[in-house]
């Protein structure tokens, strides 16, 4: 028996998003009994992308042939969708190893997936995002914007850094090789919206998902700032590390589709594309390709769409005019027009040693020009504080034409402060430093982690960075003054 196609939409949509692509995928050969369309509610206050992920888990149970624990599926999941499977595969909390819901699914498309948010998300909990976006329907949920389920798809949201190291991040990869695993592929549009709608455009994205915050392929930087930089020996710490690309991790990059928005992949799907998800949704099978012979050919489909990614677009991508456009300009760099590496995120949280967030905090990186260290400005966009945690913060930066070579000299400047005379944060720079506001910030050297040949510059990826701090009681050297002993 053919496997059941299970489609899942984004936030405020609805089944009927999927009309269209539906009729594709039909016209392409796959059988209409096959596909299963998700319509769930995302507009209700209280609802959390979890409490979505579990509803799906309800339907499957419901459904005739998805409630057998064993039966194979595929699934094609628009925006916010990702989210929802990826939470559904996670939410038993097992390793990979004994997770049968991994085994069920055999090949995963996400189309525009908000792998790593939106940057319209935080937008959306304001009145003007509940008239734009909010439940219409009369009755208790009426004009609920689904704050919780923002709140997840916000940029740098604690519930996408948790969600990664459960699956793209833990010592047995969730997506691998193996036929165990499922096999996964992504396609994003390289064109954000037009018209009206363009005034929500943000650089570097479809108009809603970031082009480096929808691929699958991250690693992880630990700045540990707890440490001393020599050990008793003597000897260097290794302070900064970064991890490795698991070699039997799947390769799960952007596939750009020429022409598209984020809308507009699902609404007109372009007719090569939908061929492509045909095709890989046999990878494995025995009359299928191999999963590395079809993201070759896949690559090759999406090179025309991502040469136009690589080209920095200035302030015009944000549809403004006149003093604003001038004003983003002084941000986004003058070379208007010329070609990039790419895009990237870095989602950064600080923690100090117990584990609790660090609200108050600086990050800046720095290179070497002459004899002096400057901020980095030629790759500087964006920075966004997440707004129920700020500890957690996204950086989108936009990666210079050469940077991956792992030549340029880098160091990362780190500023923190509790807000109260009577604690500080204390870091291992080159000695031991109080932070507070008024102190100078801890300067660590990144050598070790950006080198030829590893970079830690990666263009259409998300990066996380922990940075981990001691927060200790005032003064450092003596009986604190927030307890004494007569």
């Amino acid at each position: 028996m053919t496997r059941p196609l299970v489609l899942i939409h984004g936030y405020s949509a609805t089944d009927k998003a999927f009309g269209p692509l539906r009729d594709a995928l039909i016209a392409k050969g796959i059988a209409p009994t096959t596909i299963n369309i998700c319509n769930y509610v995302s507009l209700n206050n209280e609802i959390t992308i979890k409490d979505i992920a579990e509803g799906l888990d309800r339907a499957f149970r419901s459904h005739p042939i998805l409630k057998e624990d064993n039966q194979s599926f595929d699934a094609i999941v628009h925006s916010t969708g990702m989210l929802v499977l990826r939470s559904w595969l996670t939410n038993m909390g097992i390793p990979p190893e004994n997770n049968q819901r991994l085994r069920r699914l055999k090949h995963l498309v996400g189309l525009a997936p908000a792998t790593w948010g939106s940057p319209q998300a935080h937008k959306g909990r304001t009145w003007l995002g509940a008239l734009v976006k909010g439940n219409r329907q009369l009755g208790p949920d009426f004009l609920n914007a689904g704050d919780r389920v923002l709140e997840g798809l916000e940029l740098g949201s604690a519930f996408t850094w948790d969600l990664a190291h459960a699956d793209l991040l833990g010592p047995a990869p969730y997506y691998d090789k193996s036929p165990d695993t499922p096999w996964v592929a992504v396609f994003i549009g390289n064109t954000p919206y037009a018209g009206l709608s363009s005034v929500a455009n943000d650089p570097g994205t479809d108009g809603t998902v970031r082009w480096s915050g929808a691929g699958l392929n991250t690693r992880k930087i630990v700045i540990d700032l707890t440490r001393k930089p020599l050990d008793p020996a003597g000897k260097k710490t290794n302070r900064v590390t970064i991890s490795n690309w698991a070699d039997n991790r799947l390769d799960i990059p952007i596939i750009a589709v020429d022409g598209r928005n984020h809308g507009s992949l699902i609404s007109e799907p372009d007719s090569d594309m939908v061929g492509y998800i045909c095709d890989f949704l046999k990878v494995g099978d025995e009359e299928g390709k191999a999963f590395d012979e079809w993201l070759a050919g896949a690559r090759q489909y999406g090179a025309r769409g991502k040469k136009k990614m690589l080209v920095n677009p200035g302030a015009g991508a944000a549809g403004i005019m006149g003093d604003a456009k001038s004003f983003v300009d002084h941000f986004v760099g003058r070379d208007i027009g010329t070609e990039m590496e790419g895009w990237q995120q870095f989602v950064v949280h600080a923690r100090d040693e117990r584990g609790d967030g660090v609200s108050d905090y600086m990050i800046e990186v720095l290179t070497e020009k002459g004899n002096s260290w400057t901020k980095f400005e030629e790759m500087y966009v964006d920075v966004h504080a997440y707004g129920p945690d700020p500890s957690f913060r996204c950086f989108h930066i936009r990666l210079p034409k050469g940077i991956m070579a792992g030549q340029v000299p880098l160091k990362v400047r780190i500023h923190a402060s509790t807000g109260t005379e009577l604690m500080a944060y204390q870091g291992y720079g080159d000695t031991e430093q109080q932070l507070t506001a008024t102190s100078q910030p801890v300067e660590v050297d990144l050598a070790g982690i950006n080198k030829p040949r590893s970079s830690l510059f990666y263009p259409f990826t998300t990066t996380l960075i922990e940075i981990i701090l001691n927060r200790e009681p005032l003064p450092f050297d003596d009986m604190s003054r927030i307890l004494q002993i007569e």
